[in-house]
């Protein structure tokens, strides 16, 4: 299933009122109208489907395919953009998952232009660059051990 953010779930972007769980405001952050629910509770740590539940009871997000005119047609083009790559989708959620597991676990909060980034990638290309800003940060901030440990999580070796 592919959820996107309602009206109200954009509101709570910015206002943080109702949802103060990190992972649920990790999920809604990365809710897009693309990706589907597996590929976000692959990509985020500690995500069940109980916190996208928890965010559809709130109002904050709605099935793509089912409801408003708006979102349905936003939602045309997300199954062709999914099924364009079948070969790539294990590595490049596996590649996603533990990317932004370093994020959250190695930059907290340093890190959330960086998820956004993780969000806004759309090639295996795209997000490798990511990867390597990631890990620029990690060395930056933690030093050499802290960015080599991050590098072969994320890349293996």
């Amino acid at each position: 299933m592919i959820w996107s953010k309602t009206d109200a779930g954009r509101v709570e972007m910015q206002s943080r009122a109702l949802v103060k769980e990190r992972t649920q405001r990790n999920l809604l952050l990365l809710i897009d109208g693309v990706k589907s629910q597996e590929m976000l509770l692959g990509s985020i740590a500690g995500v069940s489907k109980a916190d996208f539940d928890a965010l559809a009871a709130l109002g904050l997000i709605a099935p793509v395919g089912g409801s408003a005119s708006s979102g349905s047609k936003a939602a045309a083009p997300a199954p062709a953009a999914a099924a364009a790559a079948p070969a790539e989708p294990t590595d490049y959620a596996n590649f996603t998952q533990t990317l932004t597991q370093l994020i959250s676990s190695e930059l907290g909060l340093r890190g959330f232009t960086l998820t956004l980034a993780v969000e806004k990638a759309g090639t295996p290309d795209e997000l490798r660059d990511v990867g390597e800003r990631v890990l620029k940060q990690i060395l930056e901030r933690k030093g050499e051990d802290a960015a080599d440990k991050a590098r072969r999580k994320l890349y293996g070796g």
